[in-house]
């Protein structure tokens, strides 16, 4: 194996060689232009740019040795060009996609839980759709016990009766499942009034219906 003194020697003896063309020898004692100890052997001349994409993009490590002419020895290549710690990409992928399966799971569960309290409140329209999601948050509100839990079927099992344009009755159905557990079917019947100028259902009544 050449020893790094050798090597020295032999970049020295390479500008003086008749067999170069004089641009070549001057680019060679520029003081920007170096050579690299890479496992054993001298590859050059390399510029710093070019040092810096070698030892950051891991072509080369922090082990290697660099020298250019006025240099009494070899040294290390981190003296000439700064180790960038790499972006650790593959925690920050790991991180973004437990964040994205986070949110794609309490999606899925609080999902339709916050979609239906929406339509439950924000009902403006004088319409069968309008008065039963509006029933709904009446039943919750002030109907069902406190710790209990309601789960409402759906539209097409609702009776909805619209009056003379300025009222509903309502029968809901549904399960709930008190605090001390034991979960049972049953129904609710709710009468709304609708003010037309301020498009809202207000409640009148409600009431659970009695066991059949």
């Amino acid at each position: 194996m050449t020893s790094l003194s050798a090597n020295r020697r032999i970049a020295l003896d390479s500008q003086r060689g008749a067999g170069r063309n004089a641009g070549f020898i001057l680019l060679m004692r520029s003081p920007e232009v170096f050579y690299l100890h890479i496992r054993g052997e001298q590859r050059g001349p390399y510029t710093v740019a070019h040092i810096d994409h070698l030892l950051n993009s891991g072509l080369v490590d922090e082990s290697v040795l660099f020298w250019r002419e006025g240099l009494e020895q070899w040294e290390p290549v981190t003296n000439l060009v700064q180790l960038r710690r790499p972006r650790n990409r593959l925690k920050w992928a790991v991180i973004l996609i437990c964040a994205v399966l986070m949110v794609v799971g309490v999606s899925s569960v609080f999902g339709p839980i916050t979609l239906d309290g929406w339509r439950e409140i924000y009902q403006h329209e004088f319409t069968q759709s309008g008065a039963y999601w509006r029933a709904r948050d009446v039943v919750r509100t002030y109907c069902v016990p406190k710790g209990s839990f309601v789960v409402f079927d759906g539209v097409e099992r609702a009776e909805v009766q619209l009056i003379e344009s300025k009222s509903a009755l309502v029968v809901l159905h549904g399960l709930l499942s008190p605090s001390t557990g034991g979960a049972r079917a049953t129904a609710w019947t709710v009468r709304l009034n609708y003010d037309p100028t301020q498009r809202e259902w207000i409640p009148v009544g409600a009431a659970e219906l009695p066991p059949k």
